[in-house]
């Protein structure tokens, strides 16, 4: 499936769940869970992969984008991302592909710092943010380089 580039099969054995057979790469059924398409979708696309930081609060941001992270840090700030104003990014990293998988790397290892933020977006739509977390910026940055050096 990589070396094809394919992310969805069908015709192994049938999900416990409900006898479904179209699943993702990592064998998760997309018809009893169609968040995993969106899932799976996301970790394999082209992307950058940033990290932002918020100087009010020390809070650390770590995100993908399909646009230029400038132009995200933009978008965080004038939608008060997190209720935060004051977003810069740090470090930017372009992926040709697997973003996604990467930008989850980088979260699972701040997973200890993470500080869920709850927010109203102007539309009204109350938003949990699970990509912010209250830790060093230096800290941040060795995890960040660690793991898109890596990947990269």
């Amino acid at each position: 499936m990589e070396r094809e580039g394919k992310l969805f099969y069908f015709g192994d054995a049938l999900c416990k769940k409900a006898g479904h057979s179209l699943r993702t790469k990592s064998g998760h059924c997309i018809q009893c869970n169609t968040s995993n398409i969106a899932y799976q979708l996301r970790s394999s696309a082209t992307g950058f992969v940033y990290l932002a930081f918020s100087p009010s609060t020390k809070f650390v941001k770590v995100g993908y984008s399909k646009h230029h992270p400038q132009e995200r840090a933009e978008f965080l700030r004038n939608e008060a991302y997190g209720n935060l104003r004051d977003w810069d990014v740090k470090r930017v990293v372009r992926f040709e592909k697997n973003a996604g998988r990467v930008e989850f790397s980088i979260h699972a290892k701040l997973e200890p710092y993470l500080r869920p933020v709850v927010y109203k977006r102007a539309n009204g739509q109350i938003v949990e943010c699970r990509e912010i977390f209250c830790c060093d910026l230096e800290l941040a940055k060795r995890e960040f380089d660690a793991i898109t050096t890596k990947k990269a």
